[in-house]
This record gives C-alpha cells, sequence and structure tokens, in this order.
C-alpha cells in the first residue's frame, strides 16, 4: 500500500534545510539593558537566597571538594566569587546576567528585526514575574540557575556565530555549553539536541560553504568539551585527587521503594530502613508524600523512624527486584512525583521559592529583608494559580513548535532540537529526582519559554508580511 505524506509536512521538513534570516545584536545595549535587569531582578533578594545545597556548595568552596554529590564547578565559581571579593553575590549577579544577556542575544540574532527582538526580550523579563516559579529559581544559588544560563548563552553566541560566519565564536558558545553539562550530572539531555543540530549545521545553514570545512573541527572540540565537563565531576582541583562516587540514586532508590509500598499497600521496606522496627501498609501510606523524599522519612506520629543513612546494597537490592514485580506501582509513584513537579496537581506546585537564607557560620543574610518578604509573599501567594503554572510553558512550546512545522519557518529545526531537549531533561527527571522542587525544572522551562517567544516573533513576521502582500 502507499503511504502518502500530507503536503504540508513534506514542505515544512523540506524548509527545515532553509537557513534563517540573522540580524546582528546590538552587543554594548543588550548589555547595559541586561546588566540593568540583573540588578533589578538581584537587589530584592541580595545577596541571593541559599538553602542546604548552595551553603553546601559554598562551604566546598571555600575549604576544598570533598564529595562529588554535587558537580564541583558550582564550589568553584563561589571560590572565584570570595577571591575577587564579591563573596556569594559575585555569583548571583553573573548567574543572573548571563542568562539575561545569552537569552537576549539568542532573541536578536534570530529575530525579524531590531524591534521585534527587543519585545522579546522584554516579553522574557515578564514571564519572570509572571510564572512565580521561574522568578523564584532565579532569586537562589541553585545549580539550576547556571546550568541553564550557559546553556543559553551558548546559544546566543552560535546564533552570534552564524551571523558573523565566525569560528572563535562557534568555540566559545561549545564552551560554554560544557560549562553547562558541568553543573548537572543530568545536563547532557538538555543540550544533545542543540549540539547534534550545531554539529549539522554549525553555522545554522546561512553560510553553507564555510561549514563543513569547520564541522570536523567542531567535532573534536564537542568531544573534548564534554569530556572536560566530566573529567570536572571525578577529578577535583587544584590537585586533581578523584572524587568518591555519588550515591544521590541511593536516596531516589528509598523514595521509590516507600512510594511503591504504599501504592501497593504492601511493605516491601528492608528491615533495615526502620532499624527493624515493624511498620505497616497503613503506617508507610501515611509517611508517604510525593512531594519530597526528606518529608516522607521525616518523622511522623504513630510512625516507626525511617533510619536516614540505610544500608544501600539492602535498598538497592529491594529496588531492582521492586521494579519487575511492581512496576505499575513505580510508574504510579513517578507520576505523583512527576505530578507534582509540573504544577499539574489540583493543590498547586511545590517549593516555588526558598525564601531565605539558611542558618550558616559564615555570617550570610539578606540584605534587604523587607522587600525580600514581599516578592516572597508575591510568590508564594500566585504561584498555584492555574494559569501561572510551570506545564503550561511546555503546552505552549510544543504547540508553537508544531506552528512552526505548519508554517516552514527555518527556526523549526532550532525549536524541535531545543523541544527535545527539554523533553529528555523531563525524563530524566522522571526516573531520578528525588522531589517534585520546582527548581528542578528551571532549565527545560528557559528553554521552552524561549521557543514560544521565538516561535511568536516568526509567525507574527510571517503574518506582517502576508498582510502586507496582500495589500500590494
Amino acid at each position: 500500500m502507499k503511504t502518502v505524506t500530507p503536503s504540508w509536512v513534506a514542505a515544512a521538513f523540506s524548509a527545515l534545510g532553509t537557513p534563517p534570516r540573522l540580524i546582528a545584536p546590538p552587543w554594548m545595549l543588550l548589555t547595559l539593558f541586561s546588566a540593568a535587569a540583573t540588578i533589578a531582578i538581584c537587589y530584592p533578594a541580595w545577596p541571593g537566597y541559599m538553602s542546604y545545597d548552595s551553603l553546601f556548595a559554598y562551604e566546598q568552596g571555600l575549604f576544598g571538594i570533598q564529595t562529588s554529590l554535587w558537580p564541583p564547578v558550582h564550589a568553584y565559581m563561589f571560590r572565584i566569587s570570595h577571591a575577587v571579593g564579591a563573596d556569594t553575590w559575585g555569583v548571583f549577579l553573573v548567574q543572573t546576567f548571563i542568562l539575561l544577556f545569552g537569552s537576549g542575544l539568542f532573541l536578536h540574532v534570530i529575530a525579524a528585526s531590531r524591534r521585534t527582538a527587543w519585545i522579546l526580550c522584554a516579553g522574557f523579563l515578564v514571564a519572570q514575574a509572571y510564572f512565580p516559579t521561574l522568578w523564584g529559581t532565579l532569586f537562589a544559588h541553585w545549580r539550576d540557575v547556571p546550568t541553564v544560563s550557559f546553556a543559553a548563552l551558548g546559544l546566543g553566541l552560535w546564533a552570534a556565530a552564524a551571523q558573523r560566519r565566525s569560528g572563535w565564536l562557534l568555540a566559545t558558545a561549545v564552551v560554554s555549553f560544557c560549562l553547562s553539562l558541568s553543573l548537572r550530572y543530568n545536563g547532557f539531555p538538555l543540550i544533545i539536541f542543540v549540539l547534534a543540530m550545531m554539529l549539522w549545521r554549525p553555522f545554522l545553514g546561512v553560510h553553507r560553504d564555510a561549514e563543513s570545512a569547520i564541522r570536523r573541527r567542531l567535532a573534536v572540540g564537542m568531544v573534548v568539551g564534554v569530556l572536560v565537563a566530566w573529567a570536572s565531576t571525578q577529578w577535583r582541583l587544584p590537585d586533581l585527587a578523584r572524587l568518591p562516587k555519588p550515591h544521590s540514586w541511593a536516596g531516589t532508590q528509598v523514595f521509590d521503594v516507600v512510594g511503591i509500598s504504599a501504592c501497593a499497600d504492601h511493605n516491601y521496606l528492608p528491615p533495615k530502613l526502620t532499624a527493624g522496627r515493624a511498620i505497616t501498609p497503613a503506617q508507610i501510606r501515611k509517611a508517604y508524600d510525593p512531594r519530597h523524599m526528606n518529608i516522607t522519612l521525616a518523622p511522623k506520629p504513630g510512625v516507626p523512624e525511617f533510619v536516614r543513612a540505610p544500608a544501600r546494597a539492602a535498598v538497592r537490592e529491594t529496588w531492582r527486584r521492586l521494579m519487575v514485580e511492581e512496576t505499575g506501582c513505580y510508574l504510579a509513584h513517578r507520576t505523583l512525583v512527576f505530578q507534582e513537579q509540573m504544577g499539574l496537581m489540583r493543590e498547586g506546585v511545590f517549593y516555588p521559592i526558598h525564601s531565605g537564607i539558611d542558618a550558616n557560620p559564615f555570617g550570610l543574610e539578606l540584605r534587604h529583608p523587607a522587600l525580600a518578604r514581599a516578592v516572597t509573599t508575591y510568590i508564594a501567594r500566585n504561584a498555584d494559580d492555574l494559569w501561572r503554572r510551570p506545564f503550561l510553558l511546555y503546552v505552549a512550546a510544543a504547540m508553537l513548535t508544531l506552528a512552526l512545522l505548519w508554517a516552514r519557518r527555518p527556526e523549526a529545526l532550532i525549536a524541535v532540537a531545543m523541544l527535545l531537549g527539554s523533553a529528555s531533561y523531563l525524563f530524566v527527571l522522571f526516573i531520578a529526582a528525588p522531589a517534585a522542587d520546582a527548581r528542578y525544572i528551571f532549565p527545560p522551562n528557559i528553554f521552552c519559554l524561549l521557543i514560544s517567544l521565538m516561535a511568536v516573533g516568526a509567525l507574527v513576521d510571517q503574518r506582517v508580511k502576508g498582510l502586507s502582500r496582500d495589500d500590494g
């Protein structure tokens, strides 16, 4: 039987090879705009909210890397900031500025006109305030922020390299992407499709005569960059000592075993997890909370206390067995966590903002507590609004990517690569996240926001051109 491909599908995919129109970005003006916006964003939460994770990274930066539980590059950033007299606020400023500048650079080069680019940049800022989970994450010293900041800068530098036909800008884009990769163990899925597209179209097809010549060098640079990023999580600086293997997966396995037991209404917990104390399925259900592993393991009235550091071998063996015997309950548990993370639960989103700096021995405290309290209140009050939840960013990005394909826009391939990266990042979180913190999805949130802004600019431009031709 002959397969007939719809004409619009064939036309859309044939248009993917068409290079987009690129405009020169206003480097100095964009720098000033990003700097001003950075100060406005950071000032209320100065020097940046800090939870246990970020305080731990700060401590490691000051006194040396002792564990690979979290990638060390974030600690190095704190070390550099402290060394130049900027303490923690240097990282706070830099990660915010890089995100705004990188996103603005990308939108400026890809946009149809300078005016459209500035409108899209303004839309990027407005979206931070409209979606509370974005703004709440941006206020904190979490690795999720620099992870996507360097990824956004990589996108901007890649677009600028294509516009200028610059091999040096292309190289800095690769460096930026690899810095992003070094900040999170699950960062690779976010950028893998973008890297593949960059290798296929180094200059976005605008300068095809130069692409074949640079492709081999680009491939070598990508391999070296990815290996260096991986090595940064295995050996510490400056003595290059090998770091112990992280055990973060063990926490997720404990969370999964409790969640599966709660779903199956059966006690599958290894005895060592409760120090040999008996626990009933009803008590497990009372303890279980899909929002966070720590909430699940926290002491509760009428529930035997869990051991915080159980025997990993026993948990791992039970977890592997349950993957086969209770696959349905495993998927049900992971789905509940994912729904909490995406804001799909009726109650709203979980952990949209940290809201301060935890008690610490370093003297770190908020400089503008009244302003910080006002912004925190705004975020907490509006985060649960149905039309401000994070899942809408993904719905919008997916629909607008399809619209780009339908309209046969050359930007569609960039959107597809970014959307696939976002979906892959979410898939890794689906199987590995030990909690449903809203901050965990900040990197794909930003990618989806950039997709939507790019698509809106392209589609409006096409619509305006179509109306102009009709008038003519």
